[in-house]
């Protein structure tokens, strides 16, 4: 029996793989019902009737090279060692989210992808995959003698690059708060939150707190200037790091956004400064132009990477 996992900061993901290497009946288990990923395995099995799995691959909203396992954005701590012991596991392969994410890209069909910016990239050269959920992922794929090598790091946290008189006002605002701002600080759920403060601050709006969810809404439906505000600066940051990803990684080839917020607002980010902020990149700008950049909409791509993973 081969599974596969996918934990965030507020969902645990879990599949078995079926007789082509796919996951199949995919079952979502929220984290805060279980004191730990152990927990949440058995009660998958139990519930798909399932026997102890022979393998497990399973992508962690975290760094992933060291044996104990603490995630990021979640209370969850395990150790790779003692899982494998306690279910008796013939393989077990861990790996950050993103990583799991970013290999399934060559996997996803036209009806995974939406176009958001059209161009056309450069073939042969890297990926660069980033998305915001509860926290930030990024990743990259680079080519290789016909196979793709996923990039594993913890690209998220990189510090928020700021870049007109706004950002700086927004950085030094949250700043006092939290000392150092990362990217994943405004990438994020929670960062929709923080940016929805930081404006009404700035703006001298005296505002009670949103949820990300109350703030999209608020956006895309009731039309609120702050909430707008917040959502199009969403946008320019997400570009603007982008942009930092593809010339870091050499990913000329396209952006792959992936995470739960953008599918959200996809009308919106078509409309929005993002792809002018990735691009603005001064003597770059004309080889970005050239950089597709594509929302990702699959379900559970990060199922399907690691089902690569295990399967390759």
């Amino acid at each position: 029996m081969q599974l596969v996992g996918d934990i965030g900061g507020t969902n645990a993901r879990f599949a078995w793989l079926d007789d082509k290497g796919n996951p199949h009946a995919p079952l979502t288990l929220a984290v805060r019902d279980y004191p730990d990923i152990g927990s949440a395995i058995r009660d998958f099995v139990a519930r798909t009737k399932g026997s102890a799995p022979r393998e497990f691959a399973v992508a962690v909203a975290c760094p992933a090279m060291a044996d104990q396992i603490k995630f990021t954005n979640n209370p969850w701590v395990f150790s790779k060692a003692a899982l494998t012991a306690e279910f008796g596991l013939e393989r077990l392969v861990v790996v950050n989210d993103f990583t799991g994410l970013a290999m399934s890209v060559p996997y996803l069909g036209d009806d995974d992808l939406i176009t958001l910016f059209d161009g056309p990239g450069r073939p042969g050269q890297p990926l660069a995959i980033i998305g915001a959920g509860t926290g930030l992922g990024v990743s990259g794929l680079l080519p290789h003698h016909g196979h793709w090598i996923p990039v594993q790091g913890e690209g998220g946290h990189v510090s928020l690059p700021a870049v007109d008189d706004l950002d700086y006002e927004i950085v030094k605002f949250l700043s006092a708060e939290l000392g150092r701002v990362s990217a994943e600080r405004i990438l994020s759920g929670m960062g929709i939150e923080n940016l929805y403060r930081a404006l009404a601050a700035i703006d001298g709006v005296d505002v009670s707190p949103k949820t990300a969810a109350e703030v999209v809404e608020g956006a895309m439906v009731a039309k609120d200037p702050l909430c707008l505000k917040v959502l199009d600066r969403f946008c320019l940051f997400m570009g603007g790091v982008a942009g930092d990803l593809v010339l870091t990684l050499g990913a000329f080839d396209g952006v792959f956004i992936g995470g739960g917020i953008g599918p959200r607002i996809a009308d919106f980010m078509k409309q929005s400064g993002l792809k002018e902020r990735m691009i603005a990149k001064g003597r770059f700008r004309d080889l970005m132009n050239d950089v597709p950049v594509r929302l990702m909409t699959a379900q559970y791509p990060a199922l399907l990477g690691c089902a690569k993973i295990l399967t390759a």
